[in-house]
């Protein structure tokens, strides 16, 4: 089976039919250049261990959903360079270079999208519950693009979004739950609303992004600027009918409003 020769001295022996090593391992013991899985290919599974162990790190993409908003970044951000890629039973790896500071992180790039490191993936030659991973791209590893390291190593911040004039567009080519999980990410990176200092118009700010830019529906739209009432300050009193409908009634102002 094919997979690039650098993986050598990162290979891992793996249980036949599983994903657990076939002997007591830590990150900092090393593999063990899958000696048992050169032996015996068709009885092992193999893997290879990740960053900051190894000089690699993996894009995970699960399913057809993981795809669709991989798409969308790479709409908003740019096109991934090609590298090697495994596709799994699940989805698709997609191996990059290892930088300084990308961090492990599950779904916080996008839905159904992971960053694989401190620990180890499976590789061609292994077969779970009969399916297989087979090589998908056979080119050489290359480094991850600036956008993706910048992402991927900032998952305590929010992740930077793009002119507010392109917004509109570039969502109407993802799925509306990314759109919608996109545009909470935009709203907790607004300020909050404060009172004597120009709340009503920063209000008006978010609900103008929830309905014209990202163009969600009202019951999204009510749903994240309830999260983002939180942060106000005050909040307003959405117990109190008369604050409700005056904070609600934004969205309607919104359609007609204009930065």
């Amino acid at each position: 089976m094919k997979f690039p020769s650098e993986f050598e001295p990162y290979l891992l022996t793996i249980q036949h039919d599983s994903k657990k090593p076939l002997t007591k391992w830590s990150p900092q013991s090393g593999g063990d250049g899958g000696r048992n899985w050169l032996r015996r290919p068709d009885h092992f599974n193999i893997a290879v261990i990740l960053a900051p162990y190894s000089p690699y790190f993996v894009l995970d993409i699960d399913g057809e959903k993981g795809y669709k908003n991989l798409q969308g970044l790479q709409i908003v951000y740019g096109k991934l360079p090609r590298t090697f890629v495994v596709k799994s039973p699940s989805g698709w790896h997609y191996y990059f270079q290892y930088h300084q500071g990308i961090k492990r992180s599950i779904g916080w790039l996008a839905p159904s999208i992971d960053i694989i490191c401190h620990g180890y993936t499976l590789l061609p030659g292994s077969v779970i519950d009969g399916k297989k991973y087979e090589v998908l791209e056979d080119v050489q590893i290359v480094p991850a693009p600036a956008w993706l390291i910048k992402l991927a190593s900032n998952t305590n911040k929010q992740i930077d979004m793009p002119a507010k004039n392109t917004i509109a567009v570039r969502c109407d080519d993802e799925d509306y739950e990314h759109k919608v999980w996109r545009a909470r990410r935009y709203v907790e990176k607004m300020p909050p609303a404060v009172q004597g200092q120009g709340g009503h118009t920063q209000l008006l700010r978010v609900c103008y992004v929830l309905r014209k830019k990202f163009d969600l529906d009202i019951h999204d739209c009510r749903n994240i600027l309830c999260e983002y009432n939180a942060r106000c300050i005050p909040p307003w009193r959405l117990d109190v009918p008369r604050e409700r409908y005056d904070f609600f009634r934004k969205l309607s102002e919104a359609e007609k409003w204009y930065e």
